[in-house]
């Protein structure tokens, strides 16, 4: 009986730590990478501890693998997907190119489960009122599932705020796209 009872207790311990998927409103959402964004509806919040693949939380409306909005800043010298130890990782370097920034990007998310990543419509865009960089993504998940992306990134002295959208091409990709772009155009790195 002793024993059920230690057990018991260890497993509601274990239960208080478990870190779930939680409900992120419409509205203002305050990211673990530090800056803001407008949800115009209604997503799931996967928090970072429970990401496999990257650092930084992740939303989704359908399902991890049907679509992933991801939040992350990465500083000089790092990078943002988790890897095992003495593998070689794709890091950003402030004041690089870029190209640098989109070669990163899409490497990263090669090393992730997505097969010939290729980005497109690479532009600058003015994120929160500084200068910044768009571009769509191409590719396919590990079961040959085309998928499709967007992706915007702030540098900001040493830091690069990214917020990166992946989908299937069909139906998933089309049916958020808007929204997407609406959030993307929110970035606020200034709000405490």
């Amino acid at each position: 009986m002793k024993k059920l009872a230690i057990l018991a207790t260890a497993l509601s311990l274990l239960a208080g730590c478990a870190v779930v998927p939680t409900e992120a409103p419409a509205g203002a959402f305050q990211t673990e990478a530090d800056f803001t964004v407008t949800l115009g509806s209604d997503w799931s919040r996967w928090p970072s501890q429970i990401n496999p693949a990257t650092s930084g939380e992740f939303l989704t409306q359908d399902g991890m693998l049907l679509n992933r909005l991801h939040f992350i800043t990465v500083a000089d010298g790092e990078g943002f997907v988790r890897v095992a130890r003495g593998q070689e990782l794709p890091l950003y370097a402030a004041g690089g190119s870029e190209f640098d920034i989109v070669d990163m990007v899409t490497q990263s998310l090669e090393m992730v489960g997505y097969n010939s990543v290729e980005a497109m419509d690479i532009r600058p865009a003015m994120i929160d009122g500084q200068d910044g960089l768009r571009f769509g993504l191409t590719g396919n998940w590990t079961n040959g599932l085309h998928v499709r992306g967007e992706v915007a990134a702030l540098p900001t002295g040493d830091d690069l705020h990214l917020i990166f959208f992946m989908a299937p091409e069909r139906h998933y990709y089309d049916r958020l796209a808007g929204e997407v772009e609406q959030i993307m155009s929110s970035m606020d790195v200034t709000a405490d």
